[in-house]
């Protein structure tokens, strides 16, 4: 999908600040240019490349699903780092208004998602064949994913009529707005691939089961948004039940077995356990920035690229910290490289690597030599770890606290931090280029998705198998032998972390209008973000404000 072809698509925008109408070129539907060879392929790239940003920007779709709980907060560091116009301590704080602007970019996204899909439904509709009516089936469905995550946090759905682009889209909300989606990607799903086919970073049967399954375990929350309590209802549990057994009777997908984190190393692509993943093979300038986003700024990720080093943002908050802390023998709450006790001085250049998981307290690892040239090795040549510091901007020692907060700590090192995603040695700076997958859906959520229906409908000997399929998998020390909420709350926790789920779920489990380090807001409303006033502003007949 990463083709380019000569396409003249031109659509005045669908977005905040404008029209919600779409034109087509004249000369974008020359009949011979769309018979030409790839032309199914770059007519679709570019509802696939709305991805971009969207599911790799720190400050896109894991601001508004992590930053928004306590599994992230990005303090004000030494009250001259990371304020960022208030948009993060917003977030965090649950105090956004209509015009914060990361909230609109994501609208901005997802809204030309809805737009690039309609467009290349209409485009293709030109062409004939099995090859176009299969990217048409993806375009379709992709444009009802993009209204999936546009429902999920906003409460609308875009409907476009794909037959004339220039007709004014309607607008769904509630109820109307799920039955939308499930037909949507229902109407698609047999004439989409298999995993087996195209792989993980397209639109497949498999991944529309697991959307599904989503909408249906969420079904609740969406029918009544700022209720006291979620309605599970057992006609839709079965659903979440029917869509996961597709998914794991199909023989597609196996949950990884060796190592957690390889699942979010570079390597990665069409990992056995992706359902769904956002492809970023291609190396961008501008991409993976998750782990960049969290380590300090005299943590070194590559050997080649000696300014390639983290930012000092986000940290997690002591209440996610504590969630751990009865299971820190877990797989997945670390992997070591390089002990972080001082007792390793060196280690060989193909032994060393960053540290993954939760990292809390005194950070050691490789540091520049005196002229800043490379990196200090010791007679052997091998690399020299150190206890670091942040010579880049305060000189404290980087020691990962527990506490931190957005009003009294206001240090570099403030917070545990998450190192999850492998950082790509081609980076220059820590923050550009990443050649690994994103995954949005994969195996071991549509367990953790099976075994919570299977709970909320009665069947607790079916959740507990289901939560152990999975530590098994894990190669963890205790299997559960009991199942509550609390407990598969938890194993999400350890399961999902940083994978952009975490509000979805926080607002499914009761557990949004908690309060946490630096959050007091209770508001229910705060369940959906506003939408941006200047999509309002642009179209005031089409759109209206959710309750704030």
């Amino acid at each position: 999908m990463k083709k380019s072809i000569c396409y003249l698509f031109f659509f005045a925008s669908f977005v905040a600040c404008t029209d919600l109408e779409e034109e087509i070129l004249d000369e974008a539907l020359n009949r011979d240019l769309l018979q030409g060879e790839g032309a199914t392929v770059g007519i679709t790239a570019p509802v696939y490349s709305e991805m971009y940003g969207l599911f790799n920007g720190h400050e896109d779709y894991l601001l508004l699903q992590e930053i928004t709980t306590e599994s992230a907060i990005v303090p004000f560091r030494g009250g001259s780092d990371w304020f960022n116009g208030g948009r993060l301590i917003e977030a965090h704080q649950h105090s956004w208004t209509s015009s914060h602007s990361r909230a609109t970019a994501v609208w901005n996204q997802l809204t030309r998602g809805v737009a690039r899909g309609a467009i290349a439904i209409n485009t293709l509709s030109f062409i004939d064949g099995a090859e176009a009516a299969l990217f048409s089936a993806e375009s379709r469905g992709m444009a009802a994913i993009y209204n999936w995550y546009l429902f999920d946090l906003f409460n609308v759905v875009f409907v476009k009529n794909t037959e004339d682009l220039n007709e004014e889209s309607t607008v769904l909300r509630d109820g109307a707005a799920f039955d939308y989606i499930i037909a949507e990607l229902e109407s698609v799903e047999s004439n989409l691939s298999t995993k087996s086919q195209v792989g993980s970073g397209r639109l497949t049967k498999g991944a529309v089961w697991g959307y599904k399954a989503r909408l249906y375990l969420n079904r609740g929350v969406y029918l009544d948004r700022y209720g006291s309590s979620v309605s599970f209802a057992n006609e839709d549990m079965n659903l979440v039940i029917e869509n996961c057994d597709r998914i794991i009777n199909s023989g597609e997908y196996a949950l990884e077995t060796e190592d957690y984190f390889n699942m979010f190393n570079l390597d990665n692509n069409n990992h056995p356990e992706f359902i769904f993943a956002y492809d970023q093979r291609d190396t961008r300038n501008d991409g993976g920035r998750f782990t960049w986003f969290a380590l300090a700024r005299n943590q070194h990720f590559s050997l080649v690229n000696l300014n390639s080093a983290g930012t000092d943002g986000a940290s997690i908050c002591p209440e996610f910290w504590e969630l751990w802390q009865d299971n820190t023998d877990d797989q997945r709450y670390s992997k070591v490289f390089v002990p972080q006790d001082g007792t390793v001085t060196s280690v060989p250049e193909e032994d060393w690597a960053v540290n993954r998981g939760i990292l809390q307290g005194q950070q050691y690892g490789i540091v520049l030599n005196g002229e800043g040239t490379g990196f200090k090795r010791d007679a052997n040549g091998d690399l020299a770890i150190e206890m670091l510091f942040n010579t880049r901007r305060t000189g404290e020692a980087v020691n990962f606290s527990v506490a931190v907060d957005l009003e009294n700590n206001t240090g570099h090192s403030d917070g545990a931090r998450v190192s999850k995603y492998e950082v790509d040695p081609v980076a220059t700076n820590g923050r550009n280029f990443s050649r690994q997958d994103i995954p949005l859906i994969r195996l071991a959520d549509v367990y953790l998705m099976r075994a919570e229906a299977k709970l909320r409908s009665g069947d607790e000997a079916g959740a507990l198998a289901d939560l152990n399929i999975i530590r098994a998998a894990r190669n963890h020390p205790r299997q559960l032998s009991a199942v509550d909420l609390e407990t598969i709350w938890r194993e999400r926790t350890y399961e999902l972390y940083w994978e952009m789920v975490r509000r979805t779920d926080m607002i499914r489990f009761g557990r949004f209008e908690d309060t946490w380090t630096s959050k007091t807001d209770s508001d229910p409303f705060r369940r959906t973000f506003l939408i941006p006033q200047t999509a309002i502003d642009a179209n005031p007949e089409l759109l209206k404000q959710n309750p704030q």
